[in-house]
């Protein structure tokens, strides 16, 4: 099994070290949109003039914009999967109240049709050539994919590397004992159709992944119990995951501490991160204008464009800093977003008990903060459902 290597990270980082004013003249700067149709996040160039900030949010995307996906991109999918994964542990002790089950049935279908709606549009964009991952090697990625496919890869190490306990939950849920679990192996909706996929090219195999993904979550069957859920939806996102972190620069992890707390209201031209993605989507258009043999960026055939990666260094070792945030954070996102419903309860005791809950979630919250545990720019989940006079304030930072 192929594994990624780090020393290219560092020698990026000083090639841009001495190209920290190198914005080709055009005047535009790397800023982060959300989408408010479907949450998503990209990296996008933006003149001046357009009025955009960072971390703006737009109705939709603009279907002319050249998209970059780099963290934090992939991972804001990781609160709707933990959210449909803990409200599956709350059933749990619920067994016998019809009610409360169809209040987090509903949770649920919320969080569901919402990764619908990331799936779709990350499929759609990185099909069409305009999402483009950035710092990672598509043709690496599909080969690491297809390895996974074909030999699989241990269940302990992947859960070890990305904080988890799914892939050895599963195992255990089938009857395998610790230390005695089988690899594990991304299993395509069908599986005749591998031989075609990997005739694919690097960029189509990547989108077909994600098609794969989207219709696991799309199938009801998925969803009749956790253990279904996490065998077939939430391991292989985070196979995918894993994937794309194996197979990207790790500049582009964004753990640097210079590229914490995206907001409107911090400079962050000179951070690490953005430096990297403004050369990597100045890179991207070169090509494809090159490619379109004109001064108009070309939407099909533009070629893949990575940073070459010496087979020598083969090492992944995902960051602590990067994995709190996704580790810790959406768990208390899913909390909180069952909570929230519950607050909205007719009952009154079931509405007060919700409303401690979010305080001591957003208590919990400041208090990772204060210890360093997350960024202190790191979203609250709990703070924009409380009335305003229970918020925990924010640290001055």
């Amino acid at each position: 099994m192929p594994q990624s290597g780090r020393g290219r990270g560092a020698r990026l980082g000083e090639k841009m070290a001495l190209h920290n004013d190198d914005h080709c003249g055009d005047g535009r700067r790397v800023i982060l949109i959300k989408s408010l149709a479907t949450n998503n996040r990209f990296y996008v160039l933006i003149p001046p003039e357009s009025g955009l900030r960072n971390a703006d949010t737009v109705p939709s995307i603009p279907e002319d914009l050249l998209l970059g996906i780099a963290y934090p991109c992939l991972e804001d999918g990781l609160n709707d999967f933990a959210v449909i994964r803990t409200t599956y542990e709350t059933l749990e002790f619920f067994p016998d109240d019809e009610s409360m089950r169809n209040e987090l049935m509903d949770i649920i279908e919320e969080a569901r049709a919402s990764l619908v709606r990331r799936l779709t549009e990350l499929r759609d964009r990185i099909a069409d050539g305009r999402a483009h991952f950035l710092g990672t090697d598509l043709a690496e990625f599909k080969s690491y994919a297809l390895d996974i496919v074909d030999r699989g890869y241990p269940r302990r190490n992947l859960d070890a590397m990305m904080k988890l306990n799914v892939f050895s939950a599963v195992a255990e849920a089938e009857g395998h004992a610790d230390g005695s679990e089988p690899l594990y192996n991304y299993e395509f909706r069908d599986p005749n159709a591998v031989p075609r996929l990997s005739q694919l090219s690097p960029r189509e195999f990547v989108a077909a992944i994600f098609s794969d993904v989207l219709e696991s979550v799309q199938d009801d069957a998925n969803y009749v119990s956790r253990y279904a859920f996490d065998r077939n939806v939430f391991q292989k996102f985070i196979a995918v995951m894993f994937v794309n972190y194996a197979t990207t620069d790790p500049i582009f992890y964004g753990i640097n501490k210079a590229d914490y707390g995206v907001s409107a209201d911090r400079e962050m031209d000179g951070t690490p991160l953005y430096l990297a993605v403004g050369r990597e989507l100045r890179q991207i258009e070169a090509e494809r204008v090159r490619a379109a043999g004109v001064g108009v960026a070309a939407e099909e055939g533009a070629p893949e464009v990575a940073i070459a990666r010496p087979e020598s260094e083969r090492l992944v070792q995902l960051p602590g800093t990067l994995i709190n945030e996704d580790v810790l954070l959406a768990p208390i996102s899913a909390i909180c977003a069952s909570a929230g419903r519950l607050a909205r309860s007719s009952d009154h005791e079931t509405a007060e008990i919700a409303r401690i809950v979010l305080a001591e979630a957003s208590r919990l919250v400041q208090e990772l903060k204060r210890l360093n545990i997350v960024s202190p720019f790191a979203h609250d989940p709990g703070s924009p459902i409380l009335p305003a006079g229970e918020r925990q304030a924010e640290r001055p930072d």
